[in-house]
């Protein structure tokens, strides 16, 4: 057992475990923590794959929709964007004199594909330590904080 930062026996307390901003926060890191170093062999970010997978189900979206919808700044989206046309997994078509519709290139397709398989391993594992109806009220309760 490691020993306490204190001088005492008695373990540390944490007068943030019941504040919902720490617990999401720490929540948050953890998974997605994870979710890159089970990307980085792909050469992917958590962003790149949320981005990836609005545009699989939403092809000829707009740019600035995506960065909308995923909150994403638009200062952000665009470098994001450049770097996956540049891997060959986006394709930007110019709609008018500043927009560009999205689609995925044959290669993002496949790409896509086996992220799917390997985010819904790590969605299993995280969500495997809840049953059913915790899950279902946590994604309901986080929801409505959101919105």
């Amino acid at each position: 057992m490691t020993k306490p930062r204190n001088d005492d026996a008695s373990p540390l307390v944490n007068p943030l475990e019941n504040r919902l901003g720490y617990q999401l926060r720490r929540t948050s890191a953890l998974l997605m923590a994870d979710l890159g170093v089970r990307l980085a062999p792909m050469e992917l970010r958590p962003s790149d794959v949320a981005v990836l997978l609005v545009i699989l189900a939403n092809t000829g979206c707009q740019q600035g929709a995506v960065a909308d919808l995923l909150g994403i700044k638009p200062a952000n989206m665009v470098p994001l964007i450049a770097r996956l046309v540049q891997q060959g997994l986006v394709d930007r078509t110019r709609v008018d004199g500043r927009s560009h519709a999205l689609s995925l290139t044959a290669k993002g397709r496949a790409r896509t594909a086996a992220v799917g398989h390997l985010l819904q391993e790590h969605e299993s594992e995280f969500q495997s330590r809840l049953d059913q109806a915790e899950l279902a009220r946590l994604f309901a309760s986080l929801t409505t904080l959101r919105d």
